[in-house]
């Protein structure tokens, strides 16, 4: 039955009548009539946290709890209360003072500035309203471009005169002073409706020097005259050219806010004095001083002392006879147009509102039959939070009170796919969940989730199995209790977790994982799926071998997880105690800068000498786009870890004393020490095998390969060189490509196929002598020597350390060295021999990978202590 009474349409017809007052009243001169777009001023609105806040004293008002509460928003109440308590306002204990209960209250009205200068918006609120509804959404539709100021148009006058003849009567507003105040704005020429807005509901940029100074003013005219701060507000604005904007907004009883109590003052004469908390203060000095002495008084203190006497004054007129007159003119106010029009205005704004946000009344509105059905899936939705409705409604503005009924009724048939990413929960992806299902492009793909998706577990996401339980707890958080079940459970079960899932939740969440074990977050240089040697040898395996000690938690981010991270949002408590990050990394500013904040330390991991690449170098390029990162990994790291004692000096020589050298070793879980093998023909065929940077390395032995070929035909010696990877250009006359089945390939895919492919008699490490080169490691020795392959090296520092010279390899430094040694060894089988019996026990004695997971725990476990 109310239905009837109070519809949708009785209410706008009352508000129309109200607008077409309030309207003209939006004309004139102290309010912004922009018509530029605001759309940068909401962009900068949204992208800043807006503080929302209150006041009051004595008992006048009394705090109300909010209906609505904004995202990224803050709830600030000052009182003199010391028993107030809220669930959403953080509560203020205001400063002693010896202003009025009144003034007090206002002084945080009109200064935020003093007060919050972490802000940059603001919202003040009077504490006799409740909030209904969205003030952001308020805030954005009624802010004009560039304004740093938003008020509410007056529900009844524009002109602070028209406004005194309306407060002189209300007992709190001194009318003499008022008067006074009146007379002198007047001699000063302030016009005549000039405007007026209520000022109990203000968003400010307070911190804006324009905002802070009109502030200043009006304060300045508060203390002075009247706390009627309507009549100095449109003064001040006026005197400094300011022109804020103003919302066509029922200020009384509106869907943001509505007034709870009483709307308009009795007429009640109580002595009008203002400084009852100044007065008690000086009292005591008072009776307690002697003859002759005196008492300091700020500005604001004798202000109001001075305007207590003018207010005295006039009460004691009102007294003796005028109680009739104001009586009458209190009459007038309560009969006037306005008033009469405001009234039912109020009285249908608090019906209609109920019956507007009432669902089933919403739902019938929208669907007519199957109303029922329809609100199910409004229901799950919105449940699941499956719709960000601010962002709907700024799509579809027309969606008013409901979006998400609005769009099962008519969005989710008409709006594109593009249209609905920007509004429907990113961790429903809708493209995935169309082709993961084969669905129709004609179903939206929301509402089938809801109704059908659900029940068969149907995915909606590439990074994880289906997680949702049930329709009644939101989407996000249901992902968070999986996630962190995830997370609980793997930590629980392994110490090395390379599960991407499990990483990305990992590392963004607030709190670290309840765990004693040391936790390293480990940065790689390539993907983990597809490791080569670097990251595989001088990283992965000694860590995951670390694993098992028990004493550590390895979490092990490969270079494709890190572009799928809101870097912003990483890092955001000790998540780790350690992390490596290995030669370059483009994210490396932002892991320091995350780890230096939250004391995590740092080792940066490299194997070659990155910060002093020459530009022949194929990598150069590459590396030096990183050059800024890489010095900031080498000067911010705790540690730094290097492969060869040269690549150390190098360090040492520019500052860093911080650098340990952990060498190269032979893995042996991917391949056994294989012996040597006598192919016992006269067809001998050299190996040599890299990756695709090394031309320069390569034409080092072009013409030692011709001398010896030529040499030893005349023997009948047949002589092949045989590449695998190596060089960019693998169309050559003088050595054959052995093709890789596929490329990339992981290293232990590679060294498994190399071990059954490769049948190569010798194998060769030729390098030029370069300060690059100077820094590698013995790795193509081992790697060599464990496929049973004797090995001839240039005669590089660290091939120079590893190999004994004619005893476990041969180190060769001209080309006629290099000839003279590869031909010793083919027509010597059992040289070569004796040269791999040699390197495997070299090998054995000084490349185990047990000394170098060692090396990693003393560092790890010095850099914790330290």
């Amino acid at each position: 039955m109310i239905v009837i009474l109070w519809d949708d349409k009785m209410y706008e017809d009352i508000y129309e009548v109200f607008k077409e007052v309030a309207e003209d009243n939006i004309n004139r001169e102290l309010f912004n009539h922009s018509n530029e777009s605001a759309e940068d001023t909401i962009e900068d609105i949204k992208n800043n946290k807006l503080l929302i806040y209150t006041a009051f004293t004595g008992g006048y008002d009394s705090l109300k709890e909010p209906e609505f509460i904004d995202e990224n928003c803050d709830y600030v109440c000052f009182t003199d209360n010391p028993n107030l308590k809220s669930d959403t306002w953080k509560i203020i204990f205001m400063e002693e003072s010896t202003l009025d209960n009144n003034r007090k209250a206002k002084q945080y009205k009109v200064l935020p500035h003093k007060y919050f200068p972490d802000y940059k918006y603001s919202f003040w609120l009077d504490g006799t309203f409740k909030i209904k509804g969205s003030i952001r959404e308020y805030i954005y539709k009624n802010i004009k471009a560039n304004s740093p100021m938003l008020n509410v148009i007056h529900t009844e006058r524009d002109c602070i005169y028209d406004e005194y003849e309306a407060s002189k009567i209300i007992p709190r507003y001194p009318r003499a002073v008022m008067e006074e105040q009146m007379e002198n704005y007047k001699k000063e020429g302030f016009p005549k409706h000039y405007g007026l807005a209520v000022m109990g509901a203000i968003f400010r940029q307070h911190n804006n020097p324009e905002v802070i100074n009109l502030m200043e003013a009006w304060w300045d005219e508060i203390i002075k005259y009247s706390n009627q701060d309507q009549l100095s507000f449109a003064y001040v604005a006026w005197k400094q050219d300011f022109h804020p904007s103003v919302s066509l907004l029922y200020y009384w009883d509106n869907e943001y806010w509505a007034k709870e109590g009483k709307y308009h003052h009795n007429v009640v004469l109580p002595t009008p004095i203002t400084s009852d908390n100044l007065r008690a203060k000086i009292g005591v000095q008072v009776k307690n001083m002697a003859l002759g002495e005196t008492i300091d008084l700020s500005k604001e203190e004798l202000l109001l002392l001075i305007n207590d006497v003018k207010g005295l004054a006039g009460y004691r007129i009102d007294t003796a006879g005028r109680i009739g007159f104001l009586n009458n003119e209190y009459s007038m106010i309560l009969n006037s147009n306005s008033l009469k029009l405001t009234k039912p205005l109020r009285i249908a704004g608090n019906l209609v509102r109920k019956i507007k946000n009432n669902l089933y009344f919403q739902a019938i509105k929208y669907f007519k039959a199957n109303f029922s059905s329809q609100l199910t899936i409004f229901n799950r939705i919105k449940r699941l939070n499956l719709i960000d409705e601010e962002k709907y409604s700024a799509i579809h503005p027309e969606a008013g009170n409901n979006p998400i009924l609005h769009f099962i009724a008519k969005s989710s048939k008409t709006d594109s796919i593009e249209t609905k990413m920007e509004y429907v929960n990113p961790l429903f992806d809708i493209n995935y969940y169309y082709s993961s299902n084969n669905l129709n492009l004609d179903i939206d793909p929301v509402i089938h989730f809801v109704s059908d998706g659900f029940f068969k577990k149907y995915d909606f996401n590439t990074q994880t199995s289906f997680f949702v339980e049930n329709f009644n707890k939101d989407l996000n958080k249901q992902y968070e209790s999986y996630v962190n079940n995830r997370i609980e459970c793997e930590i629980k079960s392994n110490n090395y977790i390379s599960d991407s899932e499990v990483l990305t939740y990992y590392i963004e969440k607030n709190t670290p994982c309840k765990t004693d074990k040391i936790k390293v977050g480990v940065f790689l240089e390539d993907s983990f799926d597809n490791m080569n040697a670097c990251p595989f040898i001088r990283l992965h395996i000694p860590f995951k071998r670390l694993s098992k000690s028990e004493d550590y938690q390895f979490f092990v981010y490969g270079h494709e997880l890190l572009p799928k991270l809101d870097m912003n949002n990483i890092i955001n408590c000790k998540l780790f105690d350690i992390i490596v990050i290995q030669r370059n990394n483009s994210y490396a500013t932002e892991l320091l800068k995350k780890s230096k904040k939250f004391d995590i330390k740092v080792i940066y991991e490299t194997d070659d000498d990155l910060m002093d690449l020459s530009s022949s170098n194929p990598s150069f390029n590459y590396i030096h786009g990183n050059r800024e990162n890489i010095t900031k990994l080498v000067e911010n790291a705790d540690e730094i870890t290097v492969s060869t004692p040269e690549l150390k000096n190098r360090f040492l020589n520019v500052g860093y004393n911080n650098v340990t050298v952990i060498k190269n070793y032979y893995i042996d879980e991917i391949t056994s020490l294989k012996p040597f093998e006598n192919n016992e023909t006269n067809f001998i065929k050299i190996g040599y095998f890299g990756t695709l940077t090394h031309d320069e390395d390569l034409e080092l032995i072009h013409n030692v390969i011709l001398r010896v070929k030529n040499q030893l035909a005349a023997e009948n010696i047949n002589v092949e060189l045989e590449v695998v990877g190596g060089a960019v250009n693998n169309v050559q006359e003088w050595y054959k490509v052995k093709q890789l089945p596929f490329y990339p390939m992981p290293m232990v895919t590679f060294m498994k196929w190399l071990s059954k492919t490769v049948d190569w008699d010798i194998g060769i490490v030729p390098l030029v002598y370069n300060q690059f080169n100077k820094c590698k490691s013995e790795l193509k020795y081992i790697e060599l020597s464990t496929l049973g392959v004797p090995v001839i090296a240039s005669r590089i520092d660290s091939y120079e350390e590893a190999i004994e010279d004619g005893v476990n390899g041969f180190l060769a430094t001209s080309e006629d060295e290099w000839v003279s040694k590869l031909i010793t060894l083919i027509k010597d089988p059992v040289l070569r021999n004796g040269m791999v019996n040699n390197a495997h026990a070299n090998i054995l004695k000084n490349y185990s990978l047990k000394s170098r997971v060692e090396q990693w725990d003393a560092v790890f476990k010095s850099l914790i202590n330290d």
